[in-house]
């Protein structure tokens, strides 16, 4: 893994050099909404967490790039993880782009990957989408860096999302505040380690407006920034149903980022 790590910072550095100086415009990007968006999909794990999953990066055209903040790996953690944003220099932006080209992105329509299948077991997917003028392009590849052979696109790929981690190591960053908010309500359970059952926290208590998930979970996004009721909650916390008679809901709240649906599919 250090070779590689040698690799990609060498691959970064020509590339930057390649762009010239900070003063370049951006290569072949638009300034409005999502452009690409990288997604861990996937592997074992709970339906809620599957429910709770969100994009690792997500790349704006001006240059944001919003990610999900350090989280601890204590339970019960926040409610709400911390995302962040932070914006990328022409060169920075240059330098994705060409990654892209070189995954070959601008020339997939929908792709999946899992010859790894046969080899791991419990992976996830990594999934990368890519917006132009020519459309919607995705790339999905089971167990991403744990191939025994990896393709140069798949190699290209995985420098990708390391320079993503890279740019957020090095770049200057701040609370990314979205404008709406995904809840998605399901069959709770009180932990009796960690009892906190409040009330229902939201003015919509009817759920026949809300988008129907399998097993039982409905899903609604609400207009404006997370609402305070939200900020103290844990994993553990659980509300009252609004029917007053059920029992306890457990709500999965997030916002919702550039690019993604309303509601998972």
């Amino acid at each position: 893994m250090r070779a590689k790590s040698v690799g990609v910072t060498a691959a970064i550095v020509v590339l930057l050099a390649a762009c010239g100086g900070g003063q370049d415009e951006r290569i072949g990007v638009s300034d409005e909404g999502a452009i690409l968006q990288i997604v861990s999909e996937g592997g074992f794990m709970p339906v809620e967490f599957a429910l709770a999953n969100s994009p690792r990066y997500t790349l704006l055209g001006d240059g944001r790039l919003i990610y999900q903040g350090v989280t601890t790996l204590e339970y019960p953690g926040r409610l709400i993880p911390p995302y962040m944003v932070a914006t990328l220099n022409d060169n920075q932006m240059n330098a994705i782009m060409a990654m892209v080209d070189d995954i070959g992105l601008p020339d997939i329509d929908d792709e999946v990957d899992d010859e790894a299948m046969n080899m791991v077991a419990d992976a996830t997917t990594e999934v990368v989408t890519f917006w132009d003028e020519n459309g919607t392009h995705r790339l999905a590849v089971y167990a991403l860096g744990l191939e025994e052979s990896p393709s140069a696109r798949n190699e290209a790929f995985l420098e990708l999302i390391q320079t993503f981690d890279q740019f957020t190591a090095e770049t200057q960053s701040e609370p990314y505040v979205a404008d709406q908010v995904r809840v998605i309500a399901g069959p709770g359970a009180v932990d009796p380690e960690f009892e906190d059952v409040r009330p229902w926290p939201l003015t919509d208590t009817d759920f026949s407006d809300w988008e129907t998930l399998p097993n039982g979970w409905h899903c609604q996004v609400v207009e404006g920034t997370v609402p305070d009721v939200f900020e103290s909650a844990t994993q553990a916390t659980t509300w009252d149903h609004p029917d007053g008679s059920s029992e306890p809901l457990l709500l999965l709240v997030r916002p919702l980022l550039p690019g993604e649906p309303d509601c998972p599919a």
